[in-house]
């Protein structure tokens, strides 16, 4: 038993039935993968990691830039986006467009994220970041991948990872929103972002 060529993707339940003096049947599940039929593999973000300014970004201003001077150093590079950070109530948004192809097995959205904090609170999360995936106008969140706040304050970076491939096939909008309130910085620093398809 084979599949052919022309088999599309998806699952298959397959009954072979064996005759003679006693009739045998056998029930089965066949799963017929896409092959190689990931047409745009690679790396989907263009200026992943800020080196050449704002280009390919939507930001607020003054998110994307050279802060190692303002105390917020990159974690490659000299550019990396510094969202929030002013001990006022503010908001700061980076976001980008991508289109996913369909048909990958892997669809890998990472970036390095560091956060400093003059909140002294163990408990309550004054200050946010999340991470989201928007429709391709933003009029619609699709999803939340992840809230960061006061409470991940830490000394250097850390890279977070998140699976994409719930959105294969479309145009999305990757978006950090930055909400902070009416006192005590939080600083989100985010650098050598990816988003990685095979």
């Amino acid at each position: 038993m084979a599949e052919s060529a022309s088999t599309p993707a998806g699952t298959y339940t397959v009954t072979v039935t064996g005759t003679g003096s006693v009739t045998r049947t056998a029930t089965y599940t066949l799963t017929v993968g896409s092959g190689g039929s990931c047409g745009s593999p690679g790396q989907k973000l263009t200026n992943p990691g800020f080196e050449s300014g704002a280009t390919g970004w939507t930001q607020t201003s003054g998110v994307i830039g050279q802060h190692g001077a303002s105390g917020q150093p990159t974690r490659s590079g000299t550019w990396n986006a510094w969202l929030n950070g002013y001990g006022v109530s503010h908001t700061d948004y980076l976001y980008q467009n991508v289109t996913l192809p369909s048909g990958c097995s892997s669809y890998t959205f990472s970036f390095w994220l560091h956060v400093d904090s003059a909140e002294s609170t163990t408990t309550t999360a004054y200050d946010t970041l999340r991470v989201e995936v928007l429709n391709s106008t933003g009029s619609t969140v699709l999803g939340t991948l992840a809230t960061y706040s006061n409470l991940n304050k830490a000394t250097g970076y850390s890279q977070k990872s998140f699976s994409l491939a719930a959105y294969a096939g479309q145009t999305i909008r990757l978006r950090w929103y930055g909400v902070e309130d009416s006192s005590l910085q939080t600083s989100f620093v985010i650098d050598d972002t990816a988003l990685n398809v095979s």
